[in-house]
C-alpha cells in the first residue's frame, strides 16, 4: 500500500511539474525571440514583459496579444543612450527567420537624458557642448558652449512631420547676442542632426516635453509594422 502511494504521488508530481516546465521554457523561447529582435532595433539593455495568456498558446500560434519592452542606454533612431518604455500589441511571428515578427500597433515613452542632448550636440558653431540646463516652464533647454560658460544656445524642441527638431529660441556670447553669422552655422549643424531621425517600428512623435531630467518624448505608430527584417546575403 505504502508503495503503490509513493508511485501515485510522483506520478502526480510529474503530470504537474511537465506542464508547469513546458510553459516556463515557451515563456523563455518567446522573450528570447522578442529580445533578440529588440535588441538588434534598440541596443542596450531590454527587459521583457508578456501577457498573462499561457506561453504554450502564444508560442504555438505564433500570436502574442502584447509584449511591454523596458531599456536602458538604448539608442532611438540617433538619440543615444536613452531610456525607453514601450507597448506592442499584436505581435505575430512570420517567416523562416524565428526572430522576424510583425507588431500591429505599438506606443513608447522616452526620456532623453541631458547627458545624451549634449553627445548628440557635440560641437556647436565650432565650440563644444560643456554642459546643459534645462527650464522645465519655458519648455526649452540651454546647451553651455566653450570652455567657461563662453556661449550659450537655448532650444526649444518641436514636433514637426512626426519627428522631434529643435529651433534656436537665443543664443549668446560672452553675455550679448551671438552675430547672425554664428547663429547660422549652430542652424544648420542642428539641421543636419535633425535630418533622417528615424524611430524603429514606425514609430511617430505625439508629445514632446523639457523636464528637470531632460527631453520626455511620447511616441506611437499608426499600424503594422516589422519588429525584425532579416538581414539578407549579399
Amino acid at each position: 500500500m505504502r508503495r503503490r502511494t509513493w508511485i501515485a504521488l510522483a506520478v502526480a508530481g510529474v503530470l504537474v511539474a511537465v506542464p508547469v516546465c513546458g510553459e516556463l521554457l515557451a515563456r523563455s523561447v518567446i522573450q528570447g525571440r522578442i529580445e533578440e529582435s529588440a535588441t538588434r532595433a534598440l541596443g542596450g539593455e531590454i527587459d521583457i514583459d508578456l501577457a498573462a495568456r499561457p506561453a504554450l498558446l502564444q508560442l504555438g500560434d505564433k500570436h502574442l496579444p502584447f509584449v511591454e519592452l523596458d531599456g536602458d542606454h538604448v539608442r532611438l533612431g540617433r538619440v543615444p543612450d536613452a531610456e525607453l518604455h514601450a507597448r506592442l500589441d499584436d505581435v505575430r511571428f512570420t517567416g523562416g527567420d524565428p526572430e522576424a515578427a510583425t507588431v500591429g500597433s505599438a506606443r513608447a515613452t522616452v526620456l532623453i537624458p541631458m547627458s545624451a542632448v549634449a553627445q548628440m550636440a557635440g560641437d556647436l558653431g565650432g565650440m563644444p557642448v560643456t554642459e546643459v540646463r534645462t527650464d522645465p516652464r519655458a519648455d526649452t533647454l540651454t546647451l553651455v558652449l566653450g570652455r567657461a560658460g563662453i556661449g550659450s544656445v537655448t532650444l526649444r524642441p518641436r514636433i514637426r512631420d512626426g519627428r522631434v527638431e529643435t529651433a534656436i529660441a537665443s543664443a549668446e556670447i560672452m553675455g550679448s547676442p551671438a552675430p547672425d553669422r554664428m547663429i547660422d552655422r549652430i542652424g544648420d549643424s542642428l539641421a543636419g542632426q535633425d535630418e533622417d531621425r528615424d524611430y524603429p517600428l514606425d514609430l511617430e512623435a505625439t508629445s514632446v516635453e523639457v523636464e528637470a531630467d531632460g527631453i520626455h518624448l511620447r511616441l506611437a505608430s499608426g499600424g503594422p509594422s516589422v519588429l525584425h527584417r532579416p538581414e539578407r546575403p549579399s
